[in-house]
C-alpha cells in the first residue's frame, strides 16, 4: 500500500504538513525556463535535455500562452509552495522539483548544464532533511542527474541507474550487519512480470 504525504516546505525545519495550492501568491514563472529543457514534451517533439526550441534566450517562453496543454499544467513546487523563497526557484536553483504521481516521492530534476547545483548550500541541506522520511517509510527524495538517479538519505546518496518503463524503485530501511541502513534498488520489469506469472 503506498501512502500518500504533503510537505510543508519550511527551509531547514521539520514543519507540519499541507497541501499546496495550485500556484502560489504572486508567483509566476517568468523568466525560467528550466522546465523547457529538462522534461519531454512530446507535444512538442522535445526530449529531456533539450531546450525548447520556443524558450527565448533571454528567459521564458516565446509562444507563451499557446504553449502545449502539458506544458500549461506543470506547476513546479517552486510555483506551488509560499515557502520556497527565490534561492528555490529553478533557473536560480539549477534545478526544477516535483511530486511525482504517488505523491510519496520528491523529485528534484537537474539541469544537465548545472549537473552538481543540487550539493550546493542550502539545497543539500535541506534535501537532507527531506529526507528523513525514508527512515519512516512516508516519503523519499530522488534526485535525476545526468549520471542516474540518486535516493537521497540521511545518511548517504544511493546512485542507480534511471528507471527505465515498467521498472520499479523500491527504497527503505533494512537491518544488516551495521545496523537499520536505507536501501534502494531498482527491479527490472521483466522481473516484475517473471514474479506475477509465478
Amino acid at each position: 500500500m503506498n501512502k500518500r504525504f504533503r510537505v510543508k516546505f519550511t527551509v531547514m525545519t521539520e514543519a507540519p504538513l499541507h497541501s499546496p495550492r495550485s500556484r502560489a501568491a504572486l508567483k509566476v514563472c517568468g523568466e525560467c525556463n528550466l522546465c523547457c529543457t529538462v522534461y519531454d514534451t512530446p507535444d512538442m517533439g522535445k526530449k529531456a535535455g533539450q531546450t525548447c526550441q520556443h524558450s527565448k534566450s533571454d528567459g521564458g517562453c516565446g509562444i507563451w500562452g499557446l504553449h502545449p496543454e502539458s506544458c500549461q499544467d506543470f506547476k513546479c513546487l517552486w510555483l506551488k509552495h509560499d515557502d520556497l523563497n527565490g534561492l528555490w526557484r529553478p533557473d536560480t536553483a539549477g534545478f526544477v522539483m516535483r511530486f511525482e504521481a504517488e505523491g510519496n516521492s520528491l523529485c528534484v530534476d537537474v539541469d544537465p548544464q548545472r549537473p552538481n547545483h543540487w550539493r550546493r548550500e542550502p539545497y543539500y541541506d535541506q534535501l537532507k532533511l527531506w529526507s528523513e522520511g525514508i527512515r519512516r517509510g512516508d516519503s523519499r527524495v530522488l534526485v535525476y542527474a545526468v549520471e542516474g538517479l540518486y535516493v537521497v538519505t540521511p545518511d548517504e546518496d544511493l546512485l542507480l541507474r534511471k528507471p527505465r518503463r515498467g521498472d520499479r524503485l523500491e527504497t527503505g530501511m533494512e537491518y544488516t550487519l551495521f545496523g537499520l541502513t536505507p536501501f534502494a534498488r531498482i527491479v527490472p520489469a521483466a522481473q516484475i512480470r517473471q514474479l506475477k506469472r509465478a
